[in-house]
């Protein structure tokens, strides 16, 4: 398989819109009101996004940044060359919760024919695919938490395997609760050593290694601390930069399971966090985190934790 490297990184939250943002960033700092941080014409120009949900508009929105950070022309490239794989677990819920307020209340016969395409999780994805021509393949993951965590894992995979030449990763959301955190999008342009090297484009990290698992109630932890001491042996430092993302007994239990996965590969981890390490922005906010350590470190470990069970960790090494 072939190495893959981060080339474009490309981020809007509320507390942030580029990675020296994010690190100077409160993690604690709180929002400000829903959508003052986001001003879509400026990224996306006056027309072609008035329909299109928030969560849409904001991985648009970063698309943008992350295609300008790599440097990267898509229609200077054949469409079956770029793939594109995106993260969420709340795009479409929004959207879903007025339709079904309209039909019970109003009749389906007052559904906005403008908004009711939006309804589909899939939208947000095929927005990038459909303005950017990024054909080779389309998926939207929507595991809770690690969802764009993996998204990144599985562009890679794809990537590697000679499935596409390049792509994008990524994560949106549209907070579920009216006027709280969770909005916001990350995106990582993702190519080959060779790729890369042949445009004259800049690595930022190399993806090294990662993995998914879902850890049942009540179960075994053994069947992670494996995978995970695999993992955090395959670095090439003594220390490690990591981050935990997740709230809740079962994100103290990982963060004590990655200290002794450590301690099983003979290395130690030096904890880091940025702005939405808590898992505010959801399916986001582990993509945050790993545009942090790209920034600062260019390497390091992002575990994402959801309550339900779900895991996902990622290794970034230097290029």
């Amino acid at each position: 398989m072939s190495a893959v490297v981060v080339t474009g990184t490309g981020l809007l939250s509320p507390v942030a819109s580029s990675p020296a943002e994010l690190l100077a960033a409160n993690a604690d700092e709180s929002p400000p009101g829903p959508q003052a941080w986001f001003d879509p014409v400026t990224l996306l120009g006056r027309r072609g996004w008035k329909y299109l949900s928030p969560a849409t508009r904001y991985l648009l929105g970063a698309t943008v940044l992350a295609l300008a950070d790599a440097r990267l022309e898509p229609a200077g490239l054949p469409d079956e060359s770029m793939g594109v794989v995106v993260g969420t677990n709340f795009a479409a819920r929004p959207v879903v919760a007025r339709i079904d307020e309209t039909v019970i209340t109003e009749g389906a016969h007052m559904l906005s024919p403008a908004e009711a395409p939006n309804f589909s999780v899939n939208v947000a994805a095929s927005a990038i695919s459909m303005r950017y021509g990024m054909r080779a393949f389309n998926l939207s993951l929507t595991n809770p938490m690690v969802a764009g965590l993996e998204s990144v894992l599985i562009l890679a995979a794809s990537i590697g395997r000679g499935r596409a030449e390049l792509g994008l990763a990524g994560a949106t959301e549209e907070s579920p609760i009216p006027a709280s955190a969770g909005d916001g999008a990350c995106c990582f342009v993702l190519e080959t050593v060779d790729g890369a090297d042949r445009r004259g484009a800049t690595g930022q990290a190399r993806v090294a290694g990662g993995f998914s698992r879902f850890i049942p109630p009540g179960g075994d932890m053994r069947a992670v601390r494996g995978p995970l001491t695999r993992l955090l042996a395959s670095t090439e430092t003594g220390q490690v930069p990591h981050v935990v993302v997740g709230q809740g007994d079962l994100a103290s239990s990982v963060e004590d399971l990655a200290e002794r996965s450590a301690a099983d590969a003979g290395i130690s981890l030096a904890r880091r966090g940025f702005a939405g390490a808590d898992g505010r922005y959801f399916t986001v906010s582990p993509m945050l985190q790993m545009a942090g350590l790209i920034a600062t470190e260019r390497q390091g470990v992002v575990i994402a934790v959801s309550p339900h069970g779900n895991l996902a960790a990622l290794r970034l090494a230097r290029w």
